[in-house]
């Protein structure tokens, strides 16, 4: 078995997860910049990836757990972001940048769902209000 076990292959789902994440995410922010918002299924999809993300995320603190203490400690720190120094051979630099890769999607994914957020409360609100002037001309 390699030195970090089934970390690479933890790290690896993780992206390609994040990644469809961060898909889902712009469709998302795509959509809230449209005039009339239809999100339809994509929050409910996304949910379904971020889910399986968590237990990813689990899985890969698992197999840290099992590691010799050295490398269990280094381990974690990648899998925390806190990594510093060289890293020690091919799989802990391809750990790194799988890492690094994973942290630079979840970024991308954050600021497109804050500025989906943003413009659909912003919609929310002009829509209440609509409703609410709606309800005192109706009376």
């Amino acid at each position: 078995m390699p030195p970090y076990g089934r970390l690479p292959d933890f790290l690896a789902q993780e992206l390609v997860l994040l990644t469809r994440i961060s898909d889902l995410t712009k469709e998302i922010e795509v959509q809230s910049r449209q005039r009339e918002i239809r999100l339809e299924d994509l929050p409910e999809r996304r949910q379904v990836y971020i889910d399986r993300l968590k237990k990813c995320r689990r899985a890969a603190a698992r197999a840290a757990e099992e590691l010799p203490q050295e490398q269990k400690a280094r381990a974690e720190a990648i899998l925390a972001g806190n990594f510093a120094g060289p890293p020690r051979g091919k799989e802990e630099s391809g750990l790194v940048q799988t890492a690094e890769k994973c942290r630079a999607v979840l970024r991308a994914a954050l600021a497109a769902d804050s500025e989906a957020r943003k413009k659909i409360r912003a919609e929310c609100g002009r829509l209440r209000a609509r409703i609410r002037a709606a309800r005192e001309n109706a009376q």
